[in-house]
């Protein structure tokens, strides 16, 4: 992330910078410092300007040189839209960063119209999101093209904005650690590794934190846990995290998060493409510990614990096999007929014991299934659960923060699918139809909370190439999503 950015109260055109990003809602441009800037060019920025035919357009821009008729060297103008919303904001940061790096900046200044709070946050989190990288395996290289300070200008600096500054750099900051977890390889980012994580990240924050390892899991009865265990020589790991508000809290939020680091597929085998990027199916434990890392500056007021069943699923003579039964937390069996179906299982029994402590909602998050990319793509999450409330406000949670979930159907009638002739259940449906929605049936299976959302992150955890706000790699979908709804929604609940 960059080292610094700051709010400053002077004029835009005063800015010593680099270059001047200049946020432009459609048709405004003459609302702008735009016009002084313009003034002091004599006239050449606007015949510029009307000539590239920029008017404000969402993500339509424009670099201007300067020649030193202003302190800043350059001048970005960036399309807001008709009506700009806070992913307009994020999109300008990005904006500022992508082409500070052109120009080679060290020092940025962005100017936004009308720059309330939740804008300021906005821009700060496109900045720190789009700022980042992950190079932890290159070796040593300038970093000529990342700036040093970031100035947000014509900006008072109140407790206010101060604030809301601070909150842009916390949503990205849980993102980026998320993003850091899910790139690391599979051979360093192990159960045990997520486990330090854990660890470190409690302590820091002031955090309860149980590790059980595999006696403890064995104690606790997670049979499904132990199941896709069984192949893999690392260990594996069952993490709880608590929150706790100062003043007390009524009752508790449970969120559970898949952290399988390594999926093979099993005795399954996933092919080679389809296992290149497996490092990636513990995307739900690190959403859930991005999302820890920084509950303590949302200080909610109310309990909020995290549960992460965390191993690799691997072959080998100890795999589990196709019509294997395994016994869950829950006491029921599942027959298992798809070991690369696993995700689900180590969610059950994380989900039925999440469920024994009587949270007031439950939230789950994972990449369970290949079928919501085919139904919702790569750039929006499917959402299901028990509670159309509660999937609402988790919708427009992630609204508010640029991340598009779409709910799907929690169809009654497919749970037929899931009937076996040996066990309790099976783990996958009878029809290869349905894959997302069946998934969700079967997890509902061990759900005993009136109120839960399951999140399938599948199409949207990991990005082959550069999109928005988001390098090639770990995206960290849903972290914001699920700060913004237990760190700052929940307030109106309780």
């Amino acid at each position: 992330m960059t080292d610094e950015i700051d709010l400053q109260a002077q004029r835009p055109e005063r800015a010593q910078a680099d270059l001047l990003a200049i946020g432009v809602a459609q048709g405004s441009l003459d609302r702008t410092p735009f016009r002084n800037i313009d003034s002091m060019l004599k006239g050449e920025a606007a015949k510029e300007v009307s000539r590239r035919g920029f008017d404000g357009r969402c993500g339509t821009q424009v670099l201007l040189p300067t020649y030193g008729a202003i302190a800043a060297h350059n001048v970005l103008l960036f399309g807001l839209g008709a009506e700009p919303d806070a992913q307009a904001f994020r999109l300008l940061g990005e904006a500022a960063i992508r082409t500070g790096r052109t120009v080679r900046a060290r020092r940025i200044a962005i100017s936004a119209p009308d720059s309330t709070a939740e804008r300021i946050s906005a821009i700060v989190e496109g900045v720190d999101l789009s700022n980042y990288r992950f190079e932890r395996y290159k070796g040593p290289r300038e970093s000529a093209d990342t700036p040093l300070r970031i100035d947000i200008v014509g900006q008072r600096g109140s407790g206010d904005e101060s604030q809301a500054l601070q909150r842009g750099r916390r949503l990205a900051a849980a993102t980026n650690f998320a993003r850091d977890l899910i790139n690391t390889p599979a051979e360093d980012a192990t159960p045990e590794f997520l486990a330090d994580a854990a660890r470190t990240l409690a302590g820091e924050n002031g955090l309860q934190c149980e590790i059980h390892d595999r006696n403890g899991i064995e104690k606790l009865k997670m049979g499904a846990v132990l199941g896709v265990a069984k192949a893999s020589p690392r260990e594996p790991r069952f993490i709880e995290l608590r929150y706790r508000p100062q003043s007390g809290s009524n009752g508790h939020i449970a969120l559970v998060g898949k952290g399988i680091t390594f999926d093979s597929g099993g005795l399954s085998l996933k092919g080679p493409a389809a296992m290149e990027e497996q490092k990636r199916d513990m995307t739900g434990a690190a959403v859930m510990l991005g999302v820890m890392s920084q509950i303590a500056f949302f200080h909610p007021p109310i309990e909020i614990r995290a549960y992460l069943p965390c191993t690799e699923n691997m072959i080998g003579s100890r795999a589990i096999k196709p019509g294997d039964v395994l016994r869950t937390r829950s006491g029921k069996t599942v027959e298992v007929l798809n070991t690369d179906a696993e995700g689900r299982l180590v969610l059950a029994d994380a989900l039925a014991y999440a469920c024994e402590f009587k949270p007031r909602l439950v939230i789950d998050a994972g990449t369970l299934t290949a079928a919501v990319r085919s139904a919702l793509g790569t750039r929006v999450a499917a959402i299901l659960g028990n509670d159309a409330a509660l999937i609402e406000r988790i919708r427009k949670a992630g609204e508010t923060a640029g991340e598009a979930l779409w709910q799907l159907p929690l169809v009654k009638d497919y749970a037929e699918e899931l009937k076996s002739n040996v066990a309790d259940l099976r783990n996958v449906g009878t029809s290869g139809n349905a894959g997302t929605i069946i998934c969700a049936l079967f997890l509902n299976e061990f759900v005993t909370c009136p109120s839960w959302a399951h999140l399938d992150l599948s199409g949207v955890a990991f990005a082959k190439t550069a999109i928005p706000l988001s390098p090639p790699g770990a995206v960290g979908f849903g972290v914001r999503t699920l700060l913004r709804f237990v760190g700052e929604e929940i307030h109106d609940q309780c």
